[in-house]
């Protein structure tokens, strides 16, 4: 069946999904000191199973499990399961805007990973902003050698897992669609989640002396409505926003979609002033807006060069 291409459509879709990312990451900075991150995680991926479950048999769309790629897909949700197991981690350490400014070095690492993986071609002008946005990354983290603070890290490493599952996601979509690759995901995170349950035990490393990593290794429970009313809100939301993203690329043209997945960085600012008062320092401020811009110009060139390793695909999911 023939997509009929909205663009305009397709932008208010990319707004209203990086909006309620935002609520998402808002929520889970929220209860990270009362809930186990591997248990948000968990759900979030089981509601995200029954969510799109239902989305497919609405539409009338086969739910096919199957992949052609077994390795590459283990491997792809494996990566996929650590690179927001550290996103979120690093949520309970670092005020929200910094961290998600920080995940958006992610078109740079796709550009060049591009490179070393798909045999693309980066010209001389994309090299250079490549070399802008990453000088936007030191900024934004200034980093105090005397006082270096590790969390600031774990977006970026994210960022860069995620690029190799974008890489991967390119090879598989070959045989396998988008739903399965989606599929996959969300049942590597419930079996992972699982995994760490058993290896953890289920909190008995959870003592005053590992007070830093409590948002890991704290109990599965949830001992108030709040905390119910929170996981399901991130299951929820997160479900809804890949929908409302994945939706805004299928038929809208992506080089017009894609630069506006950077209101999620503005909804951080805005929240994480309103909530914690905190916001990005001077030289942070600087870093964001080269980073948004070496960003956006990745996007132009891909879609003059007809390459799209990084404007076909959403930066958040």
């Amino acid at each position: 069946m023939e997509i009929k291409e909205n663009t305009p459509k397709a932008i208010i879709l990319i707004i209203l999904g990086m909006s309620v990312i935002a609520c998402q990451d808002t929520v889970i900075k929220l209860i990270s000191s009362e809930t186990n991150i591997f248990l948000i995680l968990f759900v979030r991926a089981l509601l995200g199973v029954i969510f799109l479950s239902i989305f497919l048999k609405f539409r009338k769309e086969p739910i096919i499990f199957k992949t052609h790629y077994p390795v590459l897909t283990i491997l792809r949700g494996l990566m996929f399961f650590i690179a927001f197991s550290l996103y979120f981690f690093s949520l309970s350490k670092l005020p929200l805007a910094l961290a998600v400014t920080l995940f958006f070095v992610c078109p740079f690492f796709i550009s060049i990973l591009s490179v070393i993986f798909l045999k693309e071609t980066i010209g001389l002008r994309r090299w250079l902003a490549l070399i802008i946005g990453f000088a936007g990354v030191y900024l934004v983290m200034d980093p105090d050698i005397d006082n270096f603070n590790i969390y600031t890290t774990f977006p970026i490493i994210c960022a860069f897992l995620y690029s190799l599952t974008m890489i991967i996601q390119k090879k598989t979509s070959a045989k396998d669609n988008l739903f399965s690759q989606i599929f996959h995901i969300y049942i590597c995170g419930i079996i992972s989640s699982l995994v760490v349950l058993v290896i953890t035990g289920n909190g008995i490393y959870n003592n005053p002396l590992n007070d830093n990593f409590q948002f890991l290794l704290m109990s599965w429970s949830i001992n108030s409505i709040n905390i119910l009313f929170s996981l399901f809100l991130i299951g929820v939301v997160g479900s809804i926003g890949f929908l409302c993203i994945f939706q805004a690329y299928r038929i809208g043209s992506p080089p017009s979609v894609a630069p506006f997945e950077y209101i999620l960085i503005i909804w951080s600012l805005i929240i994480s002033w309103i909530i914690w008062k905190e916001t990005l320092s001077f030289k942070g401020f600087i870093g964001l807006g080269l980073i948004v811009f070496a960003g956006i110009y990745t996007f132009i060139r891909e879609s003059k060069k007809h390459v799209q390793i990084t404007i076909d695909k959403p930066l958040r999911r």
